[in-house]
């Protein structure tokens, strides 16, 4: 029996409040529920509007629009719920319905017991640091404050740096709490009161902080310490730092009408840190930086740093005006910015698996301090599986959409699940209880996610052909037995021999040997194939009546044998069995592999599915759930035919992994001329309905085997493929165009491209190149096979070509 890995993450619920940056009142009231919310402080605040408002980007530049920008903040952060400051602005964005809050329906009120509210308060993790630490006297005692603003114009602002609880009568009571459990110190905020709070930070404790107890963060973040120096009465300065301190370990913020009181405490962090990176032999330094808000006149931003903030140590005056974009997704040549990973608790359950019946339990997580009853939806479980049966076929990644419920629901109570880059996000009723799911295989999960996109689906002949081989040989391990040009011919003429579609014994295994002489698991490729079953060894007899030769296995020799040529009975040679003119020891290709046209396709389609899941897709780059082809019948009506679909998702080392990529795979063998325009045709429907899809046209032909024909139509559709979505912020259709050189890659594709030499090895020859990065991928398979420049080429060359033309035109 097999095992299954289970990684369950405790982490808070994470919502999304979605108000106009200009909502002062509203900002306000956020500032306070995420005050009384368990990791409120990382709850991100969207900003929504219709238009860019001027004051975005500087100098009237617009990058991206309205609903680019509020997509952005949401795909970034993935949020749970969506909690509206004003009822429908929300509505447009594609979110479940049932996971639209309103900012009402978050705490719970006192005149209204029967509405639970939402999401973990923190009066248990009061009562909790009560009852262990703060009731006893300590010999070190924290320092917590209750800090007030010194005029009403600060309140906001004192808000978002401390916390602040709610006003209403009705919620007043978690104020009482934080009194009763702390017995805070009353401090009365300005800009002398923060300088003194800034320079003794570390021993102090504020309501919003108390929040986040028991929670680790990581960052992922390689951003310098930065002075944020804001507008402390602008409500959009505000809802930025918010947002800022949520995902950057070091952001210190500054109010500019109180740069005056603060100027020796900036200048003195500023100095401080500006030092070599520990560890690092190059001298690369820190180098903190003065970030000025948006709302921060330009023209002003010069005067205040010389006057404030610049120090007398050359390299440590470093000044940025402009906000960092987290709602555009760096480019690929940048280091990707991910949010940071909240985390409670994590454990690790490996649990045994019956492939059969893949049923599965395992303890869902709670924080220790919670009461068993209370809100809706307090906390979440991030579950990442893991397949260790090597058969590959249990589905364990799915498409990342946290919008709506995109995966199947495994328990058998319906819960909420969500699919996201963390992983599936599920959210306990109550505490300590188990969870029973019931896993399903790739094949199926697929089919349920077509359904769901209103696509009829059918397993086609090719791709229960393709099936067959991939379990028959166990999973990609088995598949790699198969992955020599030399035993696919060597099955496929043996599939192809009238009557007995074997070998003898002896002429199968040195041919066997002679393939894979190089290789490093050479002796366990003739293994694989016997004990997997994709061939049988048996026995050649001759038929002493017709003089033909059947092949029998052996539970059939007897006596008295039938022959199925001639249909007449023969005496089994009994005297001189070992006699090769009478009796031959053979092995007959059986199942799948006796399927002519290598097993329709089977070969081909298998080993595209495994390079990505085992090639470029090892265990600790990617995951992958694979289906083999289906015949598909689109909303338009089209009848399409995929020979092979994945989701692919790849690993990143520091924070979230990547979204889960969709592709749709053309699989050949060895035709001439095989790719046809309609399989193109099909390829570029599915493209089409399934925006930034991958396309990978595969072929167990090497690359000067392409046809002229073939070259011409790949080439046509990669072209159109590589056109650029401005509104999606991406190209259509990424297309990968693998040959026998990939397919049959024993283990390392950048071992194989350097020993090809020439540009294989030229394209690959940077360290940082990645070949499991699909984009990459696509655009060096069309530079090698398809005879297309690369990408950034064609781009600046289209660019190039289309600012002539607005010369001629102005000309």
């Amino acid at each position: 029996m097999a095992n299954i890995s289970v990684k369950v993450r405790l982490r808070p619920v994470r919502f999304a409040f979605m108000l106009r940056p200009q909502d002062h009142a509203n900002l306000r009231k956020i500032f306070h529920i995420n005050t009384c919310l368990w990791g409120g402080q990382f709850n991100p605040i969207i900003p929504f509007f219709k238009r860019v408002p001027a004051w975005w980007e500087r100098k009237g530049y617009k990058f991206d629009n309205a609903k680019q920008i509020v997509n952005g903040y949401l795909d970034y952060f993935e949020p749970d719920f969506v909690v509206e400051a004003e009822k429908g602005i929300a509505g447009s964005f594609g979110i479940d319905p049932e996971r639209v809050l309103l900012l009402s329906d978050v705490l719970q009120r006192s005149d209204r017991r029967e509405e639970k509210g939402h999401g973990q308060t923190v009066l248990d993790l009061y009562r909790n640091l009560y009852r262990k630490e703060f009731q006893f006297e300590r010999r070190h005692k924290p320092k917590i404050l209750e800090v007030k603003a010194a005029t009403p114009a600060f309140d906001s602002f004192t808000a978002c740096l401390f916390g602040g609880f709610p006003k209403q009568a009705s919620l007043k009571y978690f104020a009482r709490a934080f009194k009763d459990a702390f017995a805070p110190e009353r401090c009365i905020l300005d800009g002398a009161a923060l300088a003194k709070i800034y320079k003794a930070r570390s021993r102090i404790l504020s309501a919003l902080r108390i929040g986040r107890d028991g929670l680790e963060v990581d960052y992922n973040d390689r951003s310098q310490p930065t002075l944020f120096i804001l507008n402390a009465q602008e409500p959009k300065d505000l809802l930025d730092f918010w947002n800022y301190r949520a995902v950057h370990r070091s952001g210190v913020a500054i109010p500019v009408q109180w740069l005056p009181e603060l100027s020796d405490f900036c200048k003195v962090f500023i100095t401080k840190n500006h030092r070599p990176l520990p560890g690092n032999p190059h001298g690369v330094m820190i180098r903190p930086i003065c970030m000025f808000s948006r709302s921060i006149p330009e023209k002003d931003i010069q005067e205040l740093h010389t006057k404030y903030l610049r120090v007398d140590k050359e390299g440590a005056n470093m000044l940025q005006t402009w906000y960092p974009p987290i709602w555009r997704e760096a480019p690929e040549i940048m280091v990707r910015r991910t949010r940071p990973t909240i985390t409670a608790i994590t454990k690790r359950f490996d649990v045994p698996l019956d492939i059969e019946k893949p049923n599965i339990q395992f303890e869902s997580l709670s924080p220790d301090f919670a009461d068993r009853f209370g809100a809706e939806d307090r906390w979440a479980n991030v579950i990442r599986l893991s397949d260790w049966s090597y058969q590959n076929r249990i589905a364990t990644v799915f498409p990342s959409d946290f919008r709506v419920q995109a995966v199947p629901r495994f328990g058998l109570g319906g819960d909420r699940l969500l699919s996201t880059n963390d992983g599936l996000v599920t959210f306990p009723k109550f505490r300590d209880i188990s969870e029973h799911w019931r896993l399903i295989e790739g094949k199926e999960a697929i089919e349920l996610w077509l359904k769901g996109h209103k696509i009829a689906c059918q397993l086609s002949d090719a791709g229960r052909a393709t099936q067959q081989v991939i379990q028959t040989l166990g999973g990609f391990w088995g598949v790699s037995s198969v992955a020599h040009k030399g035993i696919i011919n060597l099955l496929e003429g043996m599939a192809r021999k009238p009557i007995t579609r074997s070998a003898h014994q002896h002429e199968f295994e040195n041919k066997v040997s002679l393939v894979v002489k190089d290789g490093i698991w050479r002796s366990k490729v003739l293994e694989t194939l016997v004990e997997r079953k994709a061939v049988e060894l048996g026995y050649e007899l001759k038929c002493s009546k017709c003089g033909s030769w059947s092949w029998y296995a052996l539970n059939q020799l007897n006596a008295t044998m039938n022959c199925d040529l001639c249909l007449q009975q023969f005496s089994f040679p009994l005297i001189k069995p070992s006699d090769s003119k009478h009796a031959k020891w053979a092995y007959r290709v059986v199942g799948p592999f006796a399927l002519p046209d290598y097993a329709r396709g089977g070969y081909a389609a298998a080993l595209a599915i495994r390079f990505f899941a085992s090639v470029i897709g090892r265990m600790d780059r990617a995951e992958t759930t694979w289906s083999p082809g289906q015949e598909l019948t689109l909303p338009s009506g089209d009848k399409v035919e995929a020979d092979f679909l994945l989701w692919y998702q790849r690993k990143h080392m520091f924070g979230t992994d990547h979204p889960t990529q969709i592709i749709f795979g053309e699989a050949k063998s060895f035709g001439k001329n095989a790719f046809k325009e309609e399989d193109v045709g099909r390829m570029k429907l599915l493209a089409q309905q399934f925006p930034g899809a991958t396309l990978v046209f595969a072929t167990l032909k090497e690359a000067d085997e392409l046809s002229k024909d073939e070259i011409k139509r790949l080439s046509k559709l990669a072209e159109w493929g590589r056109e650029y979505d401005k509104e999606k912020r991406q190209t259509r259709a990424p297309v990968i165009a693998l040959t026998g050189t990939e397919l049959f890659t024993p283990h390392y594709l950048d071992q194989v491209w350097k020993e090809k030499g020439g540009k294989h090895e030229q394209l690959i020859e940077h360290a940082s190149v990645q070949l499991d990065n699909l984009k990459t991928l696509a655009d060096f398979t069309q530079q090698l096979y398809l005879g297309m420049p690369s990408y950034f080429s064609w781009r600046d060359a289209k660019w190039k070509a289309r600012d002539d033309r607005r010369k001629r035109s102005a000309s």
